[in-house]
């Protein structure tokens, strides 16, 4: 649950980062709260079956599944609903996810993710689409620092599938490759037995992390054809982040596999200082979309809006929440020219909260600020003249007398009616 201001603070950095979307051409959908868990049965991440929360649909006998992801379901609408839309498809959306985790800092069981999935291209301009509009709903969120981490799987794909290790070892190996273990990765490369180049180049993936010039030393090592060829994608898309204005913001990181399993190309994710979790991750998915019944390139990313304003928290820089416009304080026998005003005001589309509970003018005006209401329109008070509305300004503590007809003409008129 959250309060007033909390639930103001959200919905102000929801609208920040749904705005990014729209600019960019994306189009909101909503999907199930409640969905078949085999909607949710594609490979989702690690561990993705013990985090969901699982129902029967007293019905039909069926499981069902609290939204554990919405990509899944984005790809299920795609394949089902949407096939014979014109391609590329650009989706936003807004939505509460539910996962089982142990508590623990930055992990919630229930939490909303604001996020796009691009579907029909294949291109590295999409890639780079996707990152760029994280660097932009950041900025539009208002962190002040922040860094995309940017990494390609296939690069790590294409050389622990060179090596043929086992199931488990190659778990195994690519968990010490994203952690950056280089003590557990010596270890596990001694029980494989492989071209010395080769060996070389895993161990060197954990060190490539910086700018540019990472690729350059990725491209010196013996990387196999696959690897090499995702290598080469990634630069394309450096390319097109510069071209966007953006290389500031980005690092490569040669060793980042997301959830290696379910993604096929670019990955990134978005950090804030001071925080050690993803605010928002994404990348390429091109294989999930087929899973069910229509082949379909796709990338995409999601914020996670807790993460976001945690770190606008601890950076200081969460929105101001603010109250109604107007509190309306009426200290008349006759409560018609209140009810009058108020009407008025909300035709305007100004938010107004009358003040009917019986108190001194210095009691509702401190009310008022305790709820963050920016101004005070008052009636019949001892220190107004009759006939007469008093304008107080909240946020200035200043304060101006006019006419009750002067004030009703203004707001009829559509001019501003605050002269103060």
């Amino acid at each position: 649950m959250f309060t007033p201001e909390e639930t103001a603070q959200r919905r102000a950095v929801e609208a920040k980062l749904l705005s990014v979307f729209q600019r960019w051409g994306f189009r909101e959908i909503i999907t199930p709260t409640f969905e078949y868990l085999e909607v949710f049965e594609a490979p989702t991440g690690e561990d993705a079956d013990d985090q969901t929360f699982k129902f029967v649909d007293r019905q039909t006998g069926r499981l069902l599944a609290l939204r554990v992801d919405i990509t899944s379901q984005v790809a299920r609408l795609v394949a089902s609903t949407m096939r014979q839309a014109p391609l590329p498809l650009r989706l936003a959306y807004a939505a509460t996810v539910f996962r089982y985790h142990e508590p623990r800092a930055g992990r919630q069981r229930e939490f909303e993710q604001i996020g796009v999935e691009l579907i029909g291209l294949d291109l590295p301009e999409a890639d780079a689409e996707m990152i760029a509009m994280a660097v932009e709903g950041c900025q539009a969120a208002g962190l002040p620092a922040f860094q995309i981490d940017v990494g390609q799987v296939e690069v790590v794909r294409g050389l622990v599938n060179a090596l043929r290790p086992p199931a488990e070892l190659r778990r195994r190996l690519i968990s010490a490759i994203r952690r950056k273990d280089a003590l557990e990765l010596d270890l596990l490369l001694a029980e494989v037995s492989a071209d010395t180049g080769l060996l070389d180049a895993i161990r060197a993936l954990p060190k490539l992390y910086g700018r540019r010039e990472v690729l350059d030393e990725a491209a010196r090592l013996a990387l196999p054809p696959a690897s090499r060829a995702a290598l080469a994608n990634l630069a394309e898309v450096v390319t097109i982040l510069e071209n966007y204005g953006l290389a500031d913001q980005v690092i490569l990181d040669l060793a980042e596999t997301h959830d290696f399993e379910y993604y096929s190309g670019v990955v990134f994710g978005a950090f804030a200082r001071g925080l050690g979790y993803q605010l928002a991750s994404g990348g390429r998915y091109d294989h999930l979309i087929g899973q069910f019944g229509y082949p379909c390139p796709a990338t995409g990313f999601c914020f996670d809006l807790e993460r976001v304003l945690a770190a606008l928290a601890a950076a200081e820089t969460l929105p101001q929440a603010s109250g109604p416009d107007v509190l309306l304080i009426d200290f008349s026998p006759d409560k018609q020219a209140a009810h009058r005003l108020a009407r008025l005001l909300r035709d305007r589309g100004i938010a107004v909260g009358r003040d009917i509970i019986k108190r001194d003018l210095a009691g509702s005006l401190a009310y008022a600020r305790a709820s963050a209401i920016r101004r005070a329109v008052i009636l019949g008070s001892a220190e107004q003249p009759p006939e007469t509305v008093l304008i107080h300004d909240l946020t200035t503590e200043t304060q101006r007398t006019l006419p009750l007809e002067t004030f009703v003409r203004a707001i009829t008129r559509g001019d501003s009616p605050w002269p103060i």
